[in-house]
């Protein structure tokens, strides 16, 4: 049960690999979007309850990256719009977890491959690869509990 869930998780964040990239403009979205409806810093203020000054100091947050997702939805809400928060991989999961996989299976395979060479037992370079491969395999089964320890 636990695979299918975890590739049902996989599917819905690998749609966001579909979307367009979207820039945050220099001036922020909130600023950006004020002005798209020709609404001055004070006529927000307004909507929000608070100062000017408030509204200004938030625009500037926003683009020091030191806004809340709280404040945006706050602002969202007065303009009439909505906040769109998502995680976008660069990347499709699949291909994370392989490289995950692999990284964790040649430490393993390495440290085998030292003790190995220590007793004159010593695998040859398309054997070491397909233990690699095999031992990914086997972590991408089992997912154990250290698959993203360091």
């Amino acid at each position: 049960m636990k695979p299918i869930i975890q590739k049902q998780y996989r599917d819905k964040i690998n749609q966001l690999l579909e979307l367009p990239p979207i820039e945050r403009p220099p001036e922020g979205w909130v600023r950006t979007f004020r002005k798209a409806l020709g609404m001055s810093s004070r006529q927000l203020a307004a909507r929000l309850n608070l100062s000017k000054p408030s509204v200004t100091q938030m625009e500037r947050m926003e683009v020091e990256d030191r806004i809340t997702l709280t404040q945006l939805r706050r602002v969202a809400q007065a303009l009439d719009a909505k906040l769109v928060y998502a995680l976008v991989p660069r990347q499709p999961l699949d291909t994370v977890l392989d490289k995950q996989a692999t990284r964790k299976a040649q430490e393993l395979v390495s440290r085998a491959d030292t003790q190995m060479q220590l007793e004159k037992q010593q695998l040859g370079a398309e054997e070491i690869q397909q233990l690699i491969r095999q031992e990914a395999q086997r972590l991408l089964d089992t997912m154990p509990r250290d698959f993203w320890d360091d």
